[in-house]
């Protein structure tokens, strides 16, 4: 049996445990799948469509795109268990960032107009806002709530062991996806802002 074969084989039981894994949550308790799929935190339906659009184009573009790049340094087999930690990731980070991007948008629209009234652009005065959503988008990244990112790693470093990777190279691969899924989420959430930015915004800078 090749490398390739074996890395296959790890990503299929990467799959099945993290399916089990969810499937025992499901079993024993719904509300503790709930947090871990975090979905108290991402109260979507209060982000608009265009933005939840916006955030969801990104993800998918961004993701592959630092999947591609891990690629130059890992073996090629392992792009699908990369690609779908990173995606994973990002849709908890973005459900944080997106949420928090349009609230710190309601609550500061006053300010906003205030900068506008003296001199800003249209780019200067969503600055607080952005800031708010980066630092939204991180945090489920480096903190230890929601769980959601160390049960993805946790399954992506137990499957690469299955696939056969030494302990070392597996953390290496674990370690370069972290990174990765930051500069994703940081890359992701500017994207999902500057898409949704015309369809946001009205032509006297005020909120549809």
């Amino acid at each position: 049996m090749g490398t390739d074969d074996i890395s296959m084989w790890g990503a299929l039981l990467l799959a099945m445990l993290l399916a089990l894994v969810l499937a025992l949550l499901m079993l024993v308790d719904r509300r503790t799948l709930r947090k871990v799929m975090v979905a108290p935190k991402v109260r979507m339906p209060q982000v608009p469509t265009c933005l939840l659009l916006s955030a969801v184009g990104a993800v998918l573009v961004v993701s592959l795109a630092m999947a591609g790049v891990l690629m130059l340094s890992f073996p090629c087999s392992l792009f699908w268990p990369v690609l779908l930690v990173l995606v994973v990731l990002q849709m908890v980070s973005m459900g944080t960032s997106m949420e928090t991007y349009w609230r710190s948008l309601l609550r500061t629209q006053a300010h906003r107009r205030y900068l506008l009234a003296n001199g800003a652009t249209h780019v200067e005065s969503l600055v607080p806002s952005v800031r708010r959503a980066l630092r939204a988008a991180l945090l489920p990244l480096l903190w230890h709530k929601p769980k959601a990112a160390p049960l993805a790693f946790l399954m992506l470093f137990f499957g690469l062991l299955m696939g056969g990777i030494s302990i070392a190279a597996a953390l290496v691969v674990v370690l370069l996806t972290w990174v990765a899924a930051m500069v994703a989420a940081v890359v992701s959430t500017v994207a999902a802002i500057w898409l949704s930015d015309k369809l946001l915004f009205g032509k006297h800078e005020e909120l549809k």
